[in-house]
C-alpha cells in the first residue's frame, strides 16, 4: 500500500476540480489502453456522490447503536451537483462516550474477480480528543489499511488521491475512536467526518464469456431473416454490449441497461458493478443483405471496463437468390404429338458458383379449360422422367430449380410443350347427295393431333376382299372424298374408312352418323311404308281411339323399307286435322326415327281429330304415308238437381254445362237427355230432353206425380254426340234425390 501526502490547499473552485479528475482519468484511461494492449486488466471509473449521482456504500457501527449517518448526494438536475452533497460518519450527541476502537465506516466494495486501483474525493471532518478520521482500503485478506489518518478538525473540502498496489478489495472512510479498548472517548461537542465527490478506478482482468445458438449458427445453407440467441456471461463490471459480427462488420448489436452516467464527456458507473453479470438475448440478421457464400460469424460480450470476450469465429453459408432458368430444356424424342402418356424432360443446370448446389426441380403443367396443376417436386436435377398428362391436350410444362438453401423463383423457369392424343379420330359415312349417287363423303375429326391420313374401300355385302377406292383428303373441308365405282353391278355393298390422325392412332368405321351400316343398293330406290297406330298406354296400336276428356294419345309406328327394313333417322312429319267445330287448324309436327326405324309420339289434349304420318322420301327412299287415324275425345258436362229432397207432385230442377275447351258450341246447341237409372232393369232410362245454349248451358225440370212412399233416385245428364260438335258423347256424374209420397 502507498501512501500519498494530502494537498495542503483545497480546490475552492468546483470546476478546477473537475478538470483535475478529468485529467487523472484521462492518464489512467492511458494506461489503460497500454495495459489492455499489453495483455493487462481492462479498468472502469465509477462516480460516487456529486455530479447528480447517488452512492453505492455499505454502511457499519461496531458500537452499540452510538454512531449515526448522514448522506445526501444527488442533487436536483437543475441544481449545483456538489451544493451540500455529503456522505457522513457522526457520533450521536446521546452517545456520551464511545469504547476505544469502535468505529463507523463508509465501504464500497469491488466485484468480484476486480480490485480498486486508485480513489479520489474530498474529504472533511470535526474532531474531538481520541478521534480520527481515517481513509483506506481492504485488502484481499480483510485487512483495514488506512492512507489517511486525521486527528484534527478541518471543516475544508480538501482534495484526497490514492493508489493502490496489490488492488484493494473495498474502499473505506471510518470515524474511529483510536484508543485502546478499554478506554473511552468522551463525546462533548460534534463528532463528525464527511466524504464526497469519489472517482473510483477498478481494474477488471476476467473477460466476459460469449456462447450463441440459433438459426444463424447452422451448419446448413441460410436465408432469409436468421436468429443468433446469446447467452453471456460476466464476472466483474457487468456486461455493457453484446455484437454479433458478420465478415468483421457488425450486424447486431445490443446495450445492456446499466448504472452509468456521463461525466466531463465520459461514461462512468454510478455502481461499483455497474452492468449486468449475465444476459440473454438475440439478434436477427437479414442474411439478404449479404453476398451469396461463405462467411465468418462471430459474437463478442463486452463489459463495463472494455474487455470483450469472443465465440470462435464460425463459417457460415448464405444464400439468397434463387437458381437461374434450367438452360437447354427439351422433350426427350421430340415435343410431337404422340400417344403414349409418359414424358422425359432434360436439361442443363445451370453454374451456382459460390451459391449452394442444385438441390430439386419444380415442375407445373398448364393446359386446356384453366387446367392447372403444381408446383411439383422432385430431388436432384438435370431430367424429370414418367411425366403423365390428365388427359389429351396440347399442355405447357414450366420448370423452374430449387437450391439446398430453399430458393426458387418460378420468373426463372423454362418451358416446353406437351402434345398428348391418345383418342382415336372419328368419322361417319354421309348419304350421298340424290343428284350424285355415286359421291362418297366421310366427314372426319379430331380434336386434338388432327387427321394426317384417310382411306375408302368397298366390298360385297356378303363378304370377300376389300377393294379400295382412289380417295382424298379434303383438309379445308375435314373430310374424305371418293367415287363409288359406276362398273359394279346390280347388288348390295358395304363401306368402310379408314382414318388416321398425326398422332398415329387409327379408326375404321362402316357406319353412318346414325350408327346404321353403310351399304349401297346400286343405284335404286328404295320403296318405303309407315306402319303407324295410336294407344293410350303403349299398348296395341289402332286405327282409330277413343280418350277421355283431357287426356293424351300416344301415336306409334314404325318406318321401313323393302330392302332397307328399319330406316333410321329419318324425319316424318305428323299431322293433326281437327273435328268440325273446333277452333284449331290443321298442325303438323316433326318426329326422327330411331336407329331400327321405330317412332313415337304423344299427342296433346284437345279436340277430337285425325291423324297421319307422312315421309317425304330421300336420295334413296320413296315417299310414303300412313292412313287416317281417327282419335276422338269423350266430352265432358256437368249436372245438378234442386232441390235433393222434396214430395210427390214437386219438380225437380236441372241444370248444367257441356265444356268444350278448344271447340265450338253448335248454333242450335247440343242435345242433353236427362236419365233416372232403373233399379229393378239395372238401366238407364229417359227423364227429360234439351238442348244447350250458345254457352253451353241447359235447364230442365220434372215433376213427381206417382210417388208413394219414400224413393232414392239417381240422376245423370247425357251429352247425345253431335257432327258439329268436336267431342264425342258423355255422360255426367249420377246426381241422388229422394222423394217422398
Amino acid at each position: 500500500m502507498t501512501s500519498t501526502k494530502e494537498p495542503d490547499m483545497a480546490f475552492r473552485n468546483r470546476f478546477a476540480a473537475i478538470a483535475v479528475i478529468l485529467l487523472t482519468t484521462t492518464l489512467f484511461a492511458i494506461s489503460a489502453f497500454a495495459a489492455t494492449d499489453g495483455a493487462a486488466a481492462a479498468r472502469y471509473v465509477v462516480a460516487q456522490c456529486g455530479w447528480h449521482v447517488g452512492q453505492d456504500a455499505s454502511w457499519f457501527d461496531s458500537s452499540d447503536d452510538k454512531y449515526g449517518r448522514s448522506s445526501y448526494c444527488q442533487t436536483p438536475e437543475s441544481a449545483d451537483p456538489f451544493e451540500g452533497v455529503h456522505l457522513i460518519n457522526q457520533v450521536k450527541g446521546s452517545a456520551g462516550a464511545i469504547g476505544g476502537t469502535k468505529f463507523s465506516s463508509w465501504r464500497w466494495q469491488a466485484p468480484a474477480g476486480t480490485g480498486i486501483v486508485n480513489v479520489h474525493g474530498q474529504r472533511w471532518q470535526y474532531l474531538r480528543e481520541g478521534f480520527q478520521h481515517r481513509l483506506g482500503g481492504v485488502a484481499q485478506n480483510g485487512g483495514f489499511s488506512p492512507f489517511l489518518e486525521l486527528d484534527t478538525s478541518d471543516g475544508t473540502k480538501r482534495d484526497f488521491w490514492q493508489g493502490f498496489e496489490p488492488y484493494a478489495q473495498a474502499f473505506e472512510t471510518r470515524l474511529v475512536c483510536y484508543r485502546t479498548s478499554d478506554k473511552n472517548c468522551p463525546v462533548n461537542g460534534t463528532v463528525l467526518t464527511g466524504v464526497r465527490s469519489l472517482t473510483i478506478s477498478i481494474d477488471d482482468p476476467v473477460k466476459p464469456v460469449a456462447t450463441i445458438s440459433g438459426g444463424l449458427t447452422g451448419e446448413g445453407w441460410l436465408r432469409g431473416s436468421q436468429s443468433l440467441t446469446f447467452a453471456n456471461r460476466d464476472t466483474g463490471a457487468g456486461l455493457r454490449f453484446a455484437q454479433t459480427a458478420i465478415d468483421g462488420s457488425v450486424r447486431g448489436s445490443t446495450e445492456m441497461s446499466c448504472a452509468k452516467t456521463m461525466i466531463s464527456g465520459q461514461w462512468r458507473g454510478t455502481k461499483m458493478q455497474p452492468c449486468p453479470p449475465s444476459v440473454t438475448g438475440s439478434h436477427t440478421v437479414d442474411t439478404r443483405t449479404i453476398a451469396d457464400g461463405p462467411h465468418s460469424l462471430h459474437h463478442c460480450a463486452f463489459d463495463f471496463a472494455g474487455s470483450s470476450g469472443c465465440t470462435v469465429s464460425r463459417t457460415i453459408r448464405v444464400d439468397n437468390n434463387p437458381p437461374a432458368a434450367p438452360k437447354a430444356l427439351v422433350v426427350e424424342g421430340s415435343d410431337a404429338w404422340r400417344r403414349t402418356n409418359a414424358f422425359n424432360l432434360t436439361w442443363t443446370n445451370p453454374d451456382q458458383g459460390v451459391a449452394s448446389p442444385i438441390a430439386a426441380s419444380l415442375l407445373r403443367l398448364s393446359g386446356p379449360e384453366g387446367f392447372n396443376a403444381g408446383p411439383a417436386g422432385k430431388p436432384g436435377a438435370g431430367r424429370i422422367d414418367g411425366i403423365q398428362l390428365p388427359g389429351p391436350g396440347e399442355f405447357r410444362a414450366r420448370v423452374w430449380l430449387l437450391d439446398q438453401a430453399g430458393n426458387s423463383d418460378e420468373a426463372h423457369s423454362a418451358e416446353v410443350t406437351l402434345r398428348l392424343d391418345d383418342v382415336p379420330p372419328t368419322g361417319y359415312f354421309a348419304d350421298p347427295p340424290e343428284e350424285d349417287p355415286g359421291l362418297i363423303e366421310v366427314p372426319v375429326a379430331d380434336r386434338f393431333s388432327g387427321v394426317a391420313s384417310g382411306s375408302i374401300a368397298w366390298r360385297p355385302a356378303s363378304g370377300e376382299t376389300w377393294q379400295p377406292i382412289q380417295t382424298d383428303l379434303i383438309h379445308a373441308e375435314q373430310k374424305l372424298r371418293a367415287r363409288f365405282p359406276d362398273d359394279l353391278p346390280r347388288g348390295n355393298w358395304v363401306l368402310r374408312a379408314v382414318i388416321g390422325d398425326r398422332a398415329g392412332n387409327m379408326t375404321a368405321t362402316d357406319r353412318r352418323a346414325n350408327g346404321s351400316l353403310m351399304t349401297v343398293r346400286t343405284p335404286l330406290l328404295d320403296e318405303t311404308s309407315i306402319s303407324a297406330g295410336l294407344n293410350s298406354r303403349l299398348r296395341d296400336r289402332r286405327g282409330s281411339m277413343e280418350v277421355g276428356f283431357g287426356r293424351r294419345a300416344h301415336l306409334t309406328g314404325r318406318l321401313t323399307g323393302v330392302e332397307s327394313g328399319g330406316v333410321g333417322g329419318a324425319e316424318l312429319t305428323v299431322s293433326e286435322v281437327p273435328f268440325p267445330g273446333s277452333r284449331g287448324s290443321e298442325t303438323s309436327r316433326k318426329v326422327v326415327t330411331d336407329s331400327r326405324g321405330y317412332f313415337e309420339l304423344w299427342l296433346a289434349p284437345g279436340t277430337s281429330r285425325r291423324v297421319s304420318v307422312k315421309f317425304a322420301g330421300n336420295r334413296r327412299l320413296q315417299e310414303s304415308s300412313s292412313g287416317v287415324l281417327e282419335l276422338r275425345v269423350r266430352g265432358k258436362l256437368t249436372f245438378k238437381a234442386r232441390p235433393r229432397r222434396l214430395k210427390t207432385g214437386q219438380k225437380v230442377f236441372f241444370r248444367g254445362r257441356v265444356l268444350a275447351p278448344g271447340g265450338w258450341h253448335p248454333v242450335r246447341g247440343n242435345l242433353v237427355q236427362i236419365q233416372y237409372f232403373e233399379e229393378s232393369a239395372r238401366r238407364w232410362r229417359p227423364v227429360a230432353l234439351t238442348r244447350t245454349d250458345r254457352h253451353g248451358r241447359y235447364r230442365s225440370s220434372y215433376r213427381f206425380r206417382y210417388i208413394t212412399g219414400l224413393a232414392r233416385i239417381r240422376l245423370r245428364a247425357l251429352l247425345v254426340p253431335s257432327s258439329r260438335f268436336p267431342y264425342s258423347g258423355a255422360a255426367s256424374k249420377p246426381v241422388r234425390i229422394r222423394v217422398r209420397g
